[in-house]
């Protein structure tokens, strides 16, 4: 009967375990007309609900997976960039010290806590009449 444990547990330890991703978007939102971006589907209500812009349009976006203690740079394009350093996660959330940066012009630094399969969106910089918004997002 012991043997059996043994083996449970030895195949227990034996699987990978799942790392957690942490994935970055760079989105423009927009009222002027225009088709809001399909890949941004699984946005398009909390965007719309947080900033009530009519159109939403993905600029960028990069995916990594999450390394405890390793700051990770996310690159999104039009010389944006996010800065991701795990700090501590528990079960279903993830605390993340995240840095955003224009060119080298420091937008945004916080500690957040994402729940995972959740997402934090971030206002940032005034385009003409647009606005650059930031999701991030944690996912097993």
């Amino acid at each position: 009967m012991r043997w059996i444990a043994t083996l449970s547990l030895s195949l227990l330890l034996a699987l990978p375990a799942r790392a957690a991703n942490v994935q970055a978007r760079l989105i423009r939102a927009s009222n002027e007309s225009g088709k809001s971006d399909t890949s941004l589907s699984d946005l398009q209500v909390k965007l719309k609900e947080k900033f009530g812009y009519k159109f939403y349009q993905q600029l960028g976006a990069q995916q990594q997976p999450l390394k405890t203690g390793t700051k990770l740079q996310l690159d999104l394009g039009q010389n944006f960039q996010v800065f991701v350093t795990p700090k501590s996660s528990d079960k279903h959330e993830q605390s993340l010290e995240l840095e955003w940066y224009y060119g080298k012009t420091l937008l945004v630094r916080s500690v957040v806590k994402i729940v995972e399969n959740g997402h934090l969106l971030v206002k940032g910089p005034e385009v003409g009449n647009d606005w650059i918004v930031l999701a991030v997002s944690v996912r097993n």
